[in-house]
């Protein structure tokens, strides 16, 4: 299957990386890492994505620091700014504004969505072209999104707080999404009741340094670690 035939079924693509609120950009995103700032390697991950063909990058947040941010990287990015009325709908509906947004600048459909979220700011070599190349193949697929295998025990628990063992046959695998490192959806999926729809491929990720997920200071010392000895290593 050839490049013009992925570019014509894809692109243009829409980028999304969502800022959910101001308190997550000033406590966490903005944070120093390493000369730049935590937020970073997910707008570098997101702006290399235009040298495969026609995509806009769309930042939705309602935080003014962060939107003068990455309104001064060299990357064409289109800032589309939330109110708190809006904010209050919840993500998915903050993910459907943003494509409606973005589609009417666009002027036309655009042929996928992809949704980075700067949580998660490393992300494994070739994991957003496998997911372009799988979500392209496979016309039946809603989506597409970075998943995680879990080993050992499982336990849950009912409405009462009673634990019990989950009981499965041997063999039987479970996995965890983690859609903050890649989701990559079809437009229509968005403007559904969620951004993922029923029938969604998995990528599955082994890198146990891809599942940084800054949610706080502890997030944030671990990011800087890794991002350390990357440094070393170069």
């Amino acid at each position: 299957m050839g490049p013009a035939r992925l570019m014509a079924a894809i692109f243009p693509l829409l980028v999304i990386v969502p800022v959910r609120s101001a308190h997550e950009a000033d406590v966490l995103f903005l944070q120093p890492l390493g000369a730049g700032r935590l937020i970073d390697p997910t707008l570098a991950d997101a702006e290399r994505q235009a040298e495969r063909g026609s995509v806009m990058l769309c930042l939705t947040t309602d935080d003014a620091r962060v939107a003068d941010h990455v309104g001064r990287r060299k990357a064409p990015w289109q800032i589309k700014r939330r109110d708190a009325a809006e904010a209050a709908h919840g993500y998915f509906a903050a993910l459907r504004s943003a494509l409606a947004w973005a589609t009417e600048r666009q002027g036309m459909p655009f042929g996928a969505v992809l949704i980075l979220e700067p949580s998660h700011p490393f992300r494994p070599r070739g994991l957003i072209a496998n997911a372009i190349d799988m979500l392209e193949r496979d016309a039946k697929l809603d989506s597409v999104v970075s998943v995680v295998r879990e080993y050992g025990n499982l336990w849950t628990a009912d409405d009462r707080g009673q634990l019990h063992r989950v009981t499965t046959p041997i063999g039987r695998n479970f996995f965890r999404e983690v859609a903050g490192l890649c989701l990559l959806t079809r437009p229509g999926t968005v403007a559904g009741a969620d951004a993922m729809g029923k029938n969604v491929g998995f990528m599955v990720v082994e890198e146990q340094w891809a599942l940084i997920d800054i949610h706080g200071a502890e997030g944030v010392a671990m990011a800087r670690r890794f991002h350390d000895l990357l440094a070393k290593s170069a």
